[in-house]
């Protein structure tokens, strides 16, 4: 385990310990709206996590069902793992593998303005991300209004991480659907 933690504008969120797997100490990490990514592989790749304050060397990561799995070390027992429950997970985002072009982790895109690609009408900035089985979901907000555009190539034409933007072409109708 660390004792020196990073800076804290460096950390990003990674998940929630949902409870423990087996009896050996395994954590469960569930995905949220603020998790930069459900990849086994970057939280070893990562080598370290931060879970309620104290840093933890990753051992091993796999999946299970729809979360990760990870083994920590000083965390061997089942019940230490259910003592993690319910906290964040956060890890060194200058750690984080990049990805290929395209390709964005989830806490990249939070807080970026959604533009109408159509008429450059500012719709919002991307509150969080709804992961559900067919595609994810953009909550967009501004001020009290908060759109939901489906995240699919029609929709959202360009994610542009160089420019801070994410352009968007909201369905016929959807627009009006969300008006006040």
């Amino acid at each position: 385990m660390s004792s020196t933690p990073p800076n804290p504008e460096a950390l990003i969120g990674l998940g929630q310990v949902s409870g423990a797997q087996g009896l050996k100490g395994a954590v469960k990490v569930r995905a949220d709206a603020e998790a930069a990514t459900t990849d086994p592989e970057v939280f070893a790749a990562l080598g370290e996590v931060w879970i309620g304050g104290r840093g933890y060397a990753v051992v091993q990561a796999g999946r299970h069902k729809n979360q990760v799995l990870l083994w920590l070390e000083g965390v061997d027992t089942r019940s230490r793992a259910e003592e993690l429950a319910g906290l964040k997970v956060l890890g060194d985002r200058r750690r984080v593998p990049r990805l290929p072009p395209g390709e964005f982790y989830w806490v990249q895109g939070l807080g970026l303005p959604g533009v109408n690609a159509a008429d450059g009408t500012l719709l919002g900035h991307l509150d969080h991300i709804i992961s559900t089985p067919g595609h994810d979901v953009y909550a967009v907000r501004q001020g009290e209004r908060e759109v939901l555009l489906p995240a699919v190539e029609e929709v959202i034409v360009e994610i542009n991480l160089e420019a801070g933007v994410i352009n968007v072409l909201p369905p016929e109708g959807l627009l009006e659907a969300y008006a006040d």
